[in-house]
């Protein structure tokens, strides 16, 4: 099933099941108005017979001089119950009927002047009627039964001590009503299901007409590969925000897809030098009795050299093509400890510089061989811009570190770029290096969930700064 096609069913659905139950009460809310409309006629029928003079009452309804039952459709005491000749079976019609019972179950007076069969009740006749008739059963009640196939709604109560007033009515025009109410609300039912149905597909239409763009789009993109394609801005409701969460999508992955593009033509670049530079020193090398052994060695010694650079530069391109940390390598780190050990390393590669440390115990939470990759590359940086016998800083207080040189700083126009991955200055394209170290530092920042940023000292130098967030110190017996 289409998803236009879900729409529409599910607003008809939705619908049919509003309209069902909006029926079912209208029916039921019919019904028990219509059934308290007869109860509250039986009522006042026998309220009015109660009310009845003694001499009266005896006779019942014979010795009442017209109908008391007129308006249920009885005729007066010298005509026949608007039952019928017949004493039972015949409860057709919208009348009413009475009858008298005494303490013994016997038929004392019925409305008419019908003969009573001496093996025949009019209204059936059980203990509860008894018990109201000899005062055992308290108050007044109403019952439904069936007398031939008929409903029939019977009210009864206490008439005078040692009798009981039944009237009865029979309610086959409350179920004929009932069941005309019933076909209405049917077939009303069914129009409004089907209305509901072509409302829901033309409402369907009308909204998945954004969704279609959207798909229309998507395709386009997936058949292309034209990740410059953009949606056109839609309503500011949930698909325009769709539409936006789509577009950014596409410039994250434009973007991702030209740093990509990016990358693998700086690597080519930055490769090709040290391969060619390996190259060249191969085939002299080759040529061995052109060569002293002298010349030879030092030769050699370059190929070593080159061969490590390219090694690093392998390894900070793997580093740089990271996007981000899986969750299970991550460990607490005592990250004083890591920065003390990567200036340790540092004095040792650069033994002509100073390097003053104050690290107060922190603890992050990192992958400990990139951290010491990203602080290892901050003091490379700061060593590669200081003069022979001058001092590098280095400062951690909680999660933030700060390394200072006291070299010439960095130029206004490279502030913004210091970060970028290959990027070199005009004073640095003459100094080791592939122009990935501080891009490095940089993501590790990132997918550690920090921040890396460059300034100039106001007392001259550059200044390094390298934020992560900190999680507590966990105690030994923890």
């Amino acid at each position: 099933m289409s998803f236009r096609a879900r729409i529409a069913a599910t607003s008809a659905v939705a619908v049919a099941i509003a309209v069902l139950l909006v029926s079912a009460a209208a029916y039921a809310a019919s019904s028990r108005s219509l059934r308290d409309e007869v109860d509250r006629d039986l009522a006042e029928a026998a309220t009015e017979l109660h009310n009845r003079p003694e001499p009266i009452l005896l006779g019942f309804i014979r010795q009442i001089e017209g109908s008391l039952f007129e308006g249920f459709g009885f005729e007066n005491s010298r005509g026949r119950a608007g039952f019928g000749a017949q004493p039972a079976g015949r409860f057709g019609g919208a009348t009413a009927f009475a009858q008298v019972v005494d303490a013994n179950g016997q038929l004392v007076s019925l409305s008419g002047d019908l003969e009573i069969p001496a093996d025949t009740d009019y209204l059936p006749i059980d203990e509860e009627v008894i018990g109201t008739a000899s005062g055992v059963t308290d108050g007044s009640y109403y019952e439904t039964v069936q007398i031939d196939g008929a409903s029939v709604r019977i009210y009864t109560q206490q008439l005078a001590p040692g009798l009981a007033l039944q009237v009865a009515r029979p309610l086959e025009e409350v179920e004929d009503s009932l069941n005309r109410l019933a076909v209405f609300l049917g077939a009303g039912s069914v129009a409004g299901v089907a209305l509901a149905a072509l409302l829901g597909l033309l409402v369907a239409r009308l909204a998945i007409r954004p969704v279609e763009a959207m798909t229309a789009s998507a395709e386009h993109v997936a058949e292309t590969r034209d990740l410059s394609h953009r949606m056109e801005r839609g309503a500011p409701d949930e698909l325009g925000r769709l539409g936006r969460s789509f577009n950014t999508m596409l410039e994250a992955l434009e973007s991702s897809e030209e740093a990509r593009r990016q990358l693998v033509a700086d690597a080519s670049h930055e490769l090709r030098t040290p391969l060619t530079s390996l190259r060249t020193n191969i085939e002299v090398l080759a040529d061995s009795e052109a060569l002293s052994e002298e010349d030879r060695r030092g030769l050699v010694g370059d190929v070593v050299e080159q061969l490590d650079e390219l090694n690093l530069l392998i390894t900070d391109l793997i580093d740089a093509a990271r996007e981000e940390e899986p969750v299970e390598s991550l460990v607490a780190v005592d990250f004083d400890v890591l920065v003390k050990d990567a200036v340790e390393k540092a004095e040792r590669n650069y033994s002509d510089l100073h390097f003053q440390v104050e690290a107060e115990p922190v603890v992050v939470r990192g992958v400990p061989r990139r951290l010491g990759r990203a602080v290892g590359n901050l003091l490379d940086n700061a060593a590669k811009w200081s003069e022979p016998g001058s001092l590098v800083e280095v400062t951690l207080v909680g999660g933030e570190l700060t390394i200072r040189d006291h070299g010439p700083g960095i130029a206004e126009s490279d502030m913004a770029r210091v970060f970028d991955r290959f990027y070199r200055s005009d004073e640095a394209r003459a100094m080791p290096g592939s122009g990935l170290g501080l891009a490095i530092v940089s993501q590790v920042a990132s997918t550690h969930g920090g921040s890396a940023s460059a300034r100039n000292h106001p007392d001259g130098g550059a200044l390094m700064t390298f934020v992560l967030p900190t999680v507590e110190r966990l105690s030994p017996d923890s």
